[in-house]
């Protein structure tokens, strides 16, 4: 379809009142969301329990928030951000969605990109990267003496504490929590991660904990730190050692120092599925081996996101000529489960279940 076949207003007035339709077509991650407008749940791009929500008139504007990103007034930012599209790219998509022939409208269509956020303040973005830099300056190496909450941790998800001491990944001692609103809740030692794209660092990713190594008792242990607006999460990585031709993947850290664990290999943590989905392969790679989680089918569309995030990665993976291969758990998932990854296999099965040959 040749959008610009269709006035846009024509398309703004169709999905008026069925925005939430079209986001279940073309946003399936947001399905909790989508059920109930309002109510918060884990952000698809920065995970977490409760960064993001829709509007509560979601069905009319499309609109949400991200506690990190912020506003998308209506369902056309609100997918150009979750999916890296442009205003056109929104548009068509919608439309199929609609059904939307251009044959029925004959005006043409002057196309221009809107702005649907006002941008941060230079000041703010200054201020983001002082409290980037802040943190990481303020970080010790997982194997300092202070660092023995991270190892207690990683030994109590069945990991090997000993894990090597990447740049990426680093202790701080005391980091702020803070609720949705910005309200400071407390301070809790915390797993560090940087997120990189092509070498560029971009914002860093935390997991609060206890001082016994268990995770922190907060809404969202797990949380991505703001971004400076001229950095894009979309496309990056925790960047776990050095790859070569090969590269393996995976959506968690934990699952990721797993395979690790079980296979020597450099893997790298995309941080959750809606990323994995969307991940720039660097230069060099020839073979990309994704370890995807298995859940449970979606209530609305029985959509499974980790295979899903997989497969498109896959897909995309091909189309640059590199070879992709999926390594998925095997079933069944347990009854109290949501679903079950690799660290989960490694737990319950050992390393030898991570010889390719035995993986389905």
């Amino acid at each position: 379809m040749n959008t610009q076949s269709l006035e846009s207003d024509v398309i703004k007035n169709a999905v008026r009142g069925s925005w939430l339709s079209v986001l279940d077509s073309l946003a399936p991650e947001l399905e909790r969301a989508i059920l109930k407008p309002g109510r918060h749940i884990g952000c698809p791009v920065h995970g977490g329990k409760d960064g993001f929500k829709l509007f509560r008139d979601a069905d009319i504007s499309g609109g949400g928030i991200c506690n990190t990103c912020g506003a998308k007034p209506d369902g056309f930012s609100l997918l150009m951000w979750l999916r890296g599209w442009r205003f056109p790219d929104a548009l068509m998509a919608v439309a199929n969605v609609l059904g939307l022939s251009p044959d029925e409208h004959h005006q043409k269509t002057v196309f221009a990109m809107p702005v649907f956020m006002t941008p941060k303040s230079t000041a703010d973005d200054d201020r983001i990267k002082a409290i980037l830099r802040t943190v990481w300056q303020e970080s010790k190496s997982v194997h300092h003496p202070d660092a023995e909450p991270v190892r207690l941790y990683l030994q109590s998800r069945g990991l090997d504490s000993s894990i090597p001491d990447w740049p990426s990944i680093r202790f701080h001692p005391n980091m702020q929590y803070r609720d949705e609103d910005g309200k400071l809740l407390g301070h809790y030692p915390a797993m560090l991660a940087l997120i990189e794209k092509c070498n560029e660092a971009i914002t860093i990713h935390r997991t609060f904990l206890t001082p016994k190594g268990c995770k922190a008792p907060v809404d969202s242990p797990k949380k991505m730190m703001p971004a400076p607006t001229n950095k894009i999460v979309v496309g990056s990585a925790i960047r776990l050692g050095n790859p070569g031709r090969v590269l393996y993947v995976t959506e968690g850290i934990e699952t990721a120092l797993a395979v690790i664990e079980a296979t020597g290999m450099v893997t790298w943590p995309l941080i959750n599925a809606t990323l994995m989905a969307r991940f720039e392969i660097p230069d060099g790679v020839e073979k990309l081996i994704i370890w995807s989680d298995l859940d449970r089918p979606s209530l609305l569309r029985g959509i499974q996101a980790g295979s899903e995030a997989a497969t498109k990665l896959a897909e995309r993976a091909k189309a640059q000529g590199i070879e992709a291969v999926i390594r998925e758990p095997k079933g069944p998932i347990p009854v109290e489960a949501k679903s079950i990854d690799w660290l989960d296999v490694l737990n319950q099965r050992g390393p030898n279940a991570f010889a390719l040959r035995s993986c389905s």
